[in-house]
């Protein structure tokens, strides 16, 4: 069963569904929408971006305890694929965020030469630089533990995001 956004963070009836979106096109498991439901529970009026980072990561905008969009982004998965376990290269970071055309080529570049941190920034960096109006002035909460977590909330405090764990 599906539910379509903009919907509540937790529904009203008691079951809970994966949410979908059709623009841009998304999926939110159920998982990761009560996740994002137990954060709000301690804040119901509380609006911003919970960014919840694992395997995917997801993009959520909050308004008054409601999922109003969301945007996912399979950066941990590539991560994991291309064996990226280093800390993000803060260089490759600034880059990718600068010219995100040129993930491909930096990837390639980082495989050749073996540093792995440099496709963790370039991953990441490309990702903040799709999802900068989602950040940008934004009260953003993360949700997300390990290095992929640490890794989002460096990045968003080297842009000067106002970001939170939570």
């Amino acid at each position: 069963m599906l539910e379509t956004v903009p919907a509540k963070a937790a529904p009203d009836n008691g079951v809970w569904c994966d949410l979908h979106q059709a623009r841009p096109r998304g999926l939110l498991p159920e998982a990761e929408r009560r996740r994002v439901a137990a954060f709000v529970s301690t804040v119901p009026e509380w609006g911003g971006v919970v960014l919840v980072v694992g395997d995917v990561s997801h993009w959520v905008q909050v308004s008054a305890g409601e999922i109003v969009s969301f945007q996912s982004f399979l950066t941990g998965r590539l991560a994991a694929a291309l064996g990226a376990e280093a800390a993000p290269d803060e260089t490759a970071l600034a880059d990718a965020m600068s010219q995100p055309e040129r993930l491909a080529g930096m990837l390639r570049s980082a495989e050749v030469s073996g540093e792995s941190g440099v496709a963790l920034g370039a991953l990441i960096g490309a990702e903040l630089a799709a999802t900068r109006a989602f950040w940008l002035g934004a009260d953003v909460r993360l949700i997300g533990e390990g290095r992929l977590g640490e890794a989002y909330e460096t990045a968003l405090r080297a842009q000067a995001a106002w970001v939170t764990r939570a």
